[in-house]
This record gives structure tokens, sequence and C-alpha cells, in this order.
């Protein structure tokens, strides 16, 4: 058997004893089945919302490991797996993975001498992830005030702020993971971490928080696994970065493959270009006609480009019409529903926070009321208008796929 296929072999049994006792944290959504960047987001942002839609100001602290995965003391990494019931076989067999590494430095073709890696999982593999989510599982036990939201190494801690009180607790939590960095031998990089408050208050309370005496930067706009959060949790500046990264790479493709078929312009425009107008798009699908439009223009540049078309005269719509292009409106929207139908059949690990309406039909939910477009806009009040209309053989599509299929005949709203 190859260490491949033993690997792989591992990581299974492993990942069915973590499921099978409930060992990995809530907070963690990296390298997990039914869990993803986007079922991340849409939890953390509907917090982030809910607190705008109270009145309240939530303050966010996003943490910056030094070299993670680097760091991992395999040591200490073996007793944690001991601690999580690990079995003796599996946990030899680990061990020996993870013994007599070394490494040497090269420079100018002169090298020097190696020494033994006693730190490290190695990525690449599929028990590296797994092993760094075990190192890092108890992270959550060392705050007990605030949220915390893990996707694999990338870190956030925030807290609703309303009083003092408040202030001090998400501080205290901020130190609880210093003292968990200090336990297990690890390293945050407090001068790459920032504090972000979230609120539509006209004068937000304005607080200082401090890892190892250092000040951490204040910002108004962060990323967060691909996504920028801005203070007032408005999505322009999020989409003003996708357009621009996408116009980009809609440029260097018209450099550079203008001369090829036109299918081959179209599976560069879909593989390279339209994901990044699409990502996690449940999060932040816009609803003004400004930021809308702006999407939209992507799309209509790149049919020009792809039918080779620039004449001032020319129809944009009839090119996209010959594509067979849908609007991205429509297509977030679909994308929107299909995240909602994998939750409502428990495909995906996010709870749906509605209740069904019981004097309708049993797939409908109520709509709950919103004070702001914040709420109103927001992936589960919008997404659930548009579920309350579909029929009922659509929702009960026993697959994603189908699914997907039934909403290509319905008119979407």
């Amino acid at each position: 058997m190859t260490e491949k296929r033993q690997k792989t072999i591992l990581s299974s049994q492993i990942n069915r004893h973590l499921e099978n006792h409930q060992i990995l944290c809530d907070s963690q959504h990296g390298f997990r089945q039914r869990r993803l960047c986007e079922t991340q987001l849409v939890s953390t942002i509907t917090d982030f919302i809910n607190t705008i839609e109270g009145k309240g100001q939530c303050d966010v602290i996003l943490l910056d490991f030094s070299k993670a995965f680097d760091k991992v003391s395999h040591e200490l990494l073996m007793q944690k797996l001991s601690r999580y019931g690990i079995n003796a076989q599996v946990h030899q067999w680990i061990s020996s993975f993870l013994a007599n590494r070394t490494q040497q430095v090269v420079v100018d073709g002169v090298s020097s001498e190696k020494g033994a890696v006693t730190s490290g999982v190695p990525q690449g593999s599929v028990l590296g992830p797994l092993l760094f989510l075990l190192f890092i599982n108890d992270l959550p036990t060392y705050t007990k005030h605030s949220h915390i939201r893990l996707f694999a190494d990338d870190c956030m801690l925030y807290r609703e702020i309303n009083s003092d009180e408040d202030r001090h607790k998400l501080q205290t939590d901020l130190d609880g993971l210093l003292k968990w960095e200090q336990d297990w031998k690890m390293q945050f990089h407090p001068e790459k971490c920032v504090q972000l408050s979230i609120t539509l208050k006209k004068k937000p309370t304005e607080t200082s928080y401090y890892m190892r005496n250092h000040q951490l930067e204040k910002t108004n706009s962060a990323k967060y696994l691909g996504i920028t959060i801005s203070s007032n949790l408005s999505w322009t500046p999020h989409i003003d970065a996708i357009t621009s990264r996408a116009y980009s790479k809609l440029a260097f493709l018209q450099r550079n493959i203008s001369h090829c078929p036109r299918q081959t312009k179209v599976l560069a425009y879909q593989s390279l270009i339209r994901p990044k107008l699409e990502y996690s798009v449940s999060v932040w699908d816009p609803h003004t006609k400004k930021d809308t439009a702006r999407v939209e223009g992507v799309q209509r540049k790149a049919a020009r480009f792809v039918t080779g078309d620039y004449g001032r005269e020319s129809s944009v719509t009839t090119m996209l019409d010959e594509l067979e292009w849908p609007p991205l409106q429509q297509r977030r929207r679909e994308l929107k529903l299909t995240l909602f139908h994998k939750a409502y059949n428990n495909d995906v690990d996010i709870n749906i926070p509605l209740a069904i309406n019981t004097r309708s039909a049993s797939h409908k939910f109520l709509i709950p009321s919103s004070r702001t477009n914040h709420h109103l806009y927001s992936f589960y009040p919008s997404t659930v208008r548009m579920w309350n209309l579909l029929p009922g053989e659509a929702v009960q599509s026993d697959t994603t796929d189908q699914f997907k299929t039934s909403l290509k005949s319905i008119q979407l709203k």
C-alpha cells in the first residue's frame, strides 16, 4: 500500500472518530464536511447584521497567526491526539510520519548541515490540515464571553458592545487567546491583527484593544475569507475590489487570447472571471441599481471580448442572448436559493433561523420584519422571500442538481 493511500485511510478513520464523538469545535469550518467558506461567512455576517438591526455595535478582532502550520509542536500535537482518544496504532503511525524529518538551507550551491524538524504539519497532504484542526481545536475554550470563528488558521473574535463591561470581556477573551498561544507554543502576529467596529451609530463607542501591550490597528474595512467587510456593512468596497480584479483579468485575456476560437474565450471567462464575481454571493448580493450594474458591466464587456464585436451600434443584450449568458443577478438568485436548499436538507451545516409558516405550504417560512435595508436584503430574509414563491415540487427535489434544473424553468423575482 502506498504512503498516500495510507494517509487517506488514516484521515478517513480519524474523521469518523471525530464526527462520531463530536470532538471538533463548532467554531471551526475549515476542512470539514458540510462546511464551507460561504457557510462560515453567512453565519458570521448574520450575527453582525442582527447587531445592526438592534441598533447596536459589534467590535471585531481579526487575528493573524505567524506561520501557523509550521509552528505546530510535534510533541504537543501527540499529547492532544491522545487526549482526543486517537487509538494507539494510529497515534504511533502519525508519530512515525512526523518523526525523522530534516531541513537544510542552500545558498549559492552551498548547503548547511541538516537540522531536525520538531514542529510543523506537512502541507500538501490529506493529513496535514486535519492534524492542524486537532491542534487548534481547544482554542475556543480559552474564551468565555465572545464569539470566535475559525476557518483553519483564519481566526475572528467578536462581541456586541453595549457597555464598558462588554469591552472588558472582549479584551479578556483576547488575553485568553494569548494564554493559549503561550501554552501551546504558537504565535500571533499583533502587528497584522486589526480591530473593526461594525455599527450604524453616528458616534460609535471608541475602544482600543491590545495584544502583548501592542495596540491593535483600527480599520474601517478588512478582508475575511476573501470578502471585504466594512464598518457599516456596505458591500460597495467589496464590489469595488472584485470588479477591479475582474477587469484586470479580462484585460489580460484580451491581450493574450483575442485570436483564439470563441469557445476558448467563453471557457476563459467562465473559469477565470465569473467565479470571482460569484464567490460567496449569498453574503454580499447587491440590492442597489448602481452596484448591480457595476457587476453586470464586467459580463457585458466580456461579451464584447468573446464575440469580438466592439461596434458602438452593436447590442450587447443581443450578444448575451446569443451566448446564452443570463444576467449575473439571476445567477446570484439561483446560487442563494441553492445554498438555502442545501441548508433546508441539511447538506450544509448552517441553521435556518426562521420559523415555518404553519398556515401555508409546509416548505414556506415566516418572513422576518426588517428595520434596516441591511437586514431586509441579507441572506435569510431576501432568500426566503424567493423560496416561499417556489412550487412545492421544486423545493422537494431529491438532489441539488435536480433543484438547480427546476430553477431554470422558474421566473425568479
